[in-house]
């Protein structure tokens, strides 16, 4: 499949939508309420803008990192409405808009489903999906009963990639004894799936040496409530959440022994190897008949049915459509910057290299719509 991009249009789509949002919301303090929140300057991280419909999370898992963040065990609502919010995130200089722009992903810092939250989760998905339109995904380990998925349905009008976390059936009650119990997570699996999604079990985080061993028992327990899809996901460690797991006799040998290098201080997190753990989980997945995913971003790629903006979308044969763009016109776009300058560029299949000076920003915004790494190089 080829996917026809025109740099020019998704620049104006971000123009014309910003000057839309700033017409509804009118008020000039709703506006610089907006323009001073993250949303409206942060960088997104590889797989797409983290949105946070909430602060701070009740359930206080004991793998759960937010606290080495700044974040509470303790949820708020988030202060802007749902319009300012979406204005917040079309005024980010790094976001490009639209189903060719940046993936939008839920549930980050904070428990979407909360019931402190969820009713500003609604506000935030119903305002970004109508105005703004972004490939957008949700992470859950809540209970979401039928009702409520059929409201999500109707609020997204079905344009929302679903993911359900379960990684323990045995130790849930030491690793989150706040959250629902994994048989109410199931049941979501399957309200969702009745409400006309096609949900994903997130098996996330894999702890070596704690749930490793029962993840197969999971995954099969997950097909009997119409599972197709399962995406793999990795745990990021600090010396906090080591310390704790040693308080509550929780095995760490395995975790220590697979740490990429020993963090540098008391809150910095820091990967742990489980490429092998994810090769046994990769067997289990296809003896069973079950497709599994290792990146976010390749679920939402896929219901979204649109390119991968990720080299690895490659190693895992993914999303990798042609993204037919001009080339001409990515360098007049770009001479058209005000603080740009470009002398060269050199256009690879994944990868291209300008040289001269590009504002970061437009780095970003650039990438999401021609779907490739970019190198600056002055």
């Amino acid at each position: 499949m080829v996917w026809k991009v025109s740099v020019f249009k998704e620049w104006n789509r971000k123009i014309s939508t910003v000057r839309h949002l700033r017409k509804i919301i009118g008020k000039s303090k709703a506006i610089k309420e907006a323009l001073s929140d993250w949303h409206a300057r942060r960088k997104p991280r590889p797989c797409g803008l983290t949105v946070h419909p909430g602060i701070g999370c009740d359930y206080g898992c004991t793998y759960c990192y937010i606290p080495d963040m700044g974040f509470p065990f303790k949820s708020r609502p988030y202060s802007l409405s749902g319009l300012q919010l979406a204005y917040a995130i079309a005024s980010n200089p790094h976001v490009a808009l639209g189903l060719n722009g940046t993936f939008l992903a839920y549930g980050s810092v904070t428990e979407p489903f909360l019931e402190t939250v969820k009713d500003r989760t609604y506000e935030y998905l119903e305002a970004t999906i109508l105005y703004l339109g972004n490939p957008t995904q949700i992470s859950t380990k809540a209970y979401v009963p039928y009702d409520e998925a059929l409201k999500l349905k109707k609020i997204t009008h079905g344009r929302l990639n679903v993911l359900v976390t379960i990684i323990t059936l045995k130790h849930h009650k030491v690793l989150e004894g706040n959250a629902p119990n994994p048989k109410l997570r199931f049941q979501s699996l399957l309200n969702l799936k009745k409400a006309g999604f096609n949900p994903v079990l997130f098996l996330r985080p894999i702890i070596p040496g704690v749930n490793d061993y029962e993840l197969a028992n999971i995954i099969e327990e997950a097909l009997s409530y119409g599972v197709e899809r399962i995406l793999v996901g990795s745990l990021r460690i600090t010396l906090r959440i080591i310390s704790k797991f040693k308080a509550l006799n929780i095995p760490t040998e395995e975790i220590e022994k697979r740490v990429l290098r020993k963090p540098k201080s008391f809150n910095e997190q820091v990967s742990v190897r489980t490429a092998d753990i994810k090769r046994k989980i990769a067997k289990i997945c296809d003896k069973l008949g079950v497709k599994v995913y290792y990146q976010a971003c390749q679920v939402c790629a896929e219901d979204f049915n649109i390119p991968c903006c990720l080299p690895c979308s490659v190693k895992y044969g993914c999303c990798r459509d042609t993204v037919e763009y001009d080339i001409d016109e990515v360098k007049l776009f770009l001479e058209s910057l005000r603080k740009a300058r470009v002398e060269k560029i050199e256009d690879g299949e994944f990868t291209m290299k300008i040289k001269g000076n590009v504002p970061k920003e437009t780095v970003s915004f650039l990438r999401w719509v021609i779907k490739k790494k970019i190198i600056v190089v002055g």
